[in-house]
């Protein structure tokens, strides 16, 4: 167990981050990561109430070169350009207990070209698996069928990307996500260049406060 504010352990094709990017916000608090056991993934958290709207931290297992991180690409797979994906699919199973305010969500990171850095990132987009009650994405409401609510957030003055955000409807703990569906839609709806490049594959709790644990019995990112 590593409780450093970005503890990072590899597992195959995969890293898992402890990812404290907004613990300075409102106080004290603590959050591990468990090593990995396979392709199975675990952390614990004691967060403080948080009086505010803004998460506290993300911890997440990544797949590929995420934007913001170190480590380089945990895969030979990603970065690609959009335009030469054909299927992205993920498959997880997991179980989380909590007692505060959460999100379980995907994070994909698009950029110019395939050296992904920060001031490249030009689009992000979320999918919500499920979370508690009065928690929203970033940005405002845009549109709603009968699976998801769509969140839009436009650049900023900390932010050179716009962020969309997919609110599903149905908790799926356990299912197989067609997460290039979601780019897709955005192409035809929103103008996303399919010369972008997915820089990375997320997925992990978003958290606000309280006490939780998340164990990922298994997951798998498939690009093709």
């Amino acid at each position: 167990m590593n409780s450093d504010r970005w503890a990072s352990y590899v597992a195959g094709g995969y890293y898992v981050v402890n990812n404290i990017w907004n613990d300075q916000l409102f106080g004290n608090g603590k959050q591990s990561l468990h090593s990995p056991q396979g392709n199975s993934f675990s952390w614990d958290w004691d967060w403080h109430t948080n009086p505010t709207y803004t998460p506290v931290s993300y911890p997440s297992v990544i797949f590929g070169n995420k934007p913001w991180d170190p480590q380089g690409s945990s895969t030979k797979t990603l970065p690609r350009q959009v335009s030469k994906i054909n299927r992205l699919t993920a498959t997880h199973d997991y179980v989380l207990k909590t007692n505060g305010r959460y999100n379980v969500a995907y994070d994909l990171w698009l950029t110019e070209g395939e050296q992904p850095s920060i001031p490249k990132i030009r689009v992000e987009i979320m999918v919500w698996i499920e979370s508690s009650g009065n928690v929203q994405p970033y940005g405002v409401f845009e549109a709603e069928n009968e699976n998801y609510a769509l969140y839009v957030g436009k650049p900023d003055q900390g932010r050179n990307w716009s962020c969309y955000s997919f609110k599903l409807k149905h908790s799926l703990a356990s299912t197989t996500v067609n997460l290039g569906e979601y780019i897709q839609q955005l192409m035809k709806t929103h103008g996303v260049s399919p010369d972008l490049y997915l820089a990375d594959v997320e997925f992990g709790t978003e958290i606000w406060d309280g006490q939780g644990q998340m164990t990922i019995h298994s997951y798998q990112v498939s690009v093709a």
